[in-house]
């Protein structure tokens, strides 16, 4: 069972449930199967926003590769890593035609400068040592005035508020608990490492606020999953796409920040 604390000292949601070690995720993944593609969804819809068809693209921490895939049919040189190796494989496998390896985002085999581009999509917020490694081998192999995209969960306004009415259980961690998940992080935070590791931020914003709504509005949950129960009707799915939208900037369960590499003269 999930456990949620608030970390004051850190200014962090903490997730108790199972260390996230590529043995978890080999075993998740292959659990989800084979992946659908979504060649109009939100990486690549993303990446042509800023990027040029035929940019390099990397997705460190790639999974199942299908936004490798999807980025790849999409016009990109997306190259996918990721360190859980069954994982890789099976990816492999799925996609024959995309360039898949193993690998670990704090330690990158790949030259300076080598990317126009780099997708990090919930992996930073599984490290409790921190991420600054990540960002910092980002940082190195995007080329200047390259995009990096970064995703985790978020400490959203509203999670803040339920923070300041008591409704996480408040915590202090001295060491890594063994089962550690992963952080829901906050955006002031996120920006300072940002700027820190060379990163001018040019766009944010909340995502996936259906995950918060079942997750932290336990009031409304009947209507909750009424809404979100999947349906053939049109009318539900324009309602249920009005309201995520609506709530995305302040309930949120992630986020998704867009940061250029070096300042604004690139």
């Amino acid at each position: 069972m999930r456990y949620v604390a608030y970390w004051e000292k850190v200014d962090r949601l903490v997730y108790l449930k199972e260390k996230a070690t590529p043995e978890f995720w080999d075993s998740w993944w292959k659990t989800e199967g084979k992946p659908a593609v979504n060649s109009k969804g939100e990486v690549v819809t993303v990446t042509a926003q800023y990027l040029q068809l035929g940019s390099r693209v990397l997705e460190g921490g790639c999974g199942r590769a299908d936004k490798v895939k999807a980025m790849t049919d999409g016009g990109f040189k997306a190259i996918g890593i990721d360190f859980a190796e069954p994982s890789v494989k099976q990816a492999i496998q799925y996609f024959p035609d995309t360039d898949i390896r193993l690998g670990d985002v704090r330690l990158l085999d790949f030259p300076d400068d080598y990317f126009d581009g780099y997708w990090s999509i919930g992996v930073i917020e599984h490290f409790w040592d921190g991420y600054g490694s990540i960002l910092s081998e980002a940082a190195r192999v995007i080329r200047p005035g390259g995009y990096l995209f970064l995703t985790a969960p978020w400490l959203s306004p509203y999670r803040k508020y339920k923070v300041k009415r008591g409704h996480y259980p408040c915590r202090d961690f001295y060491s890594e608990p063994e089962n550690f998940y992963q952080f829901a992080l906050n955006k002031e935070e996120v920006c300072s490492q940002l700027m820190i590791h060379g990163f001018t931020l040019v766009h944010w914003r909340g995502r996936m606020s259906e995950i918060s709504m079942l997750e932290d509005m336990n009031i409304y949950q009947p209507q909750i999953e009424w809404l979100l129960r999947p349906s053939n009707s049109v009318a539900k799915r324009i309602l249920r796409k009005a309201v995520c939208t609506t709530l995305n900037p302040c309930c949120g369960h992630s986020f998704l920040a867009i940061a250029r590499l070096g300042n604004n003269q690139y």
